[in-house]
């Protein structure tokens, strides 16, 4: 949870997960970045801090998965584990 709670922004500004569109291939995807809370939006907490907000349309895609904290070669990084009962799909 250190990963989410050391990133610093500006007051009224939330840590957020939201649909992004991969400019080179066109393909949508996940960014996390600083940006305003949105009343739709998931809140995650942890021990009564609030750690990330999430899209409800990047919410509803992950409905059942966990978030894990995870070291790359570049640093500390975010992990997604799918729902035990299937791998992520589009709904289809």
């Amino acid at each position: 949870m250190r990963l989410f709670q050391d990133v610093e922004h500006p007051e009224g500004a939330v840590l957020r997960l939201d649909p992004v569109t991969d400019q080179s291939t066109g393909r949508l995807g996940i960014g996390i970045s600083i940006g305003e809370p949105k009343g739709d939006d998931q809140v995650v907490e942890h021990d009564g801090e609030y750690l990330l907000r999430i899209d409800a349309s990047v919410s509803k895609t992950l409905d059942g998965s966990v978030l894990n904290p995870v070291e790359t070669p570049e640093g500390a990084g975010i992990g997604l584990t799918p729902p035990e009962d299937g791998p992520l799909t589009d709904g289809s």
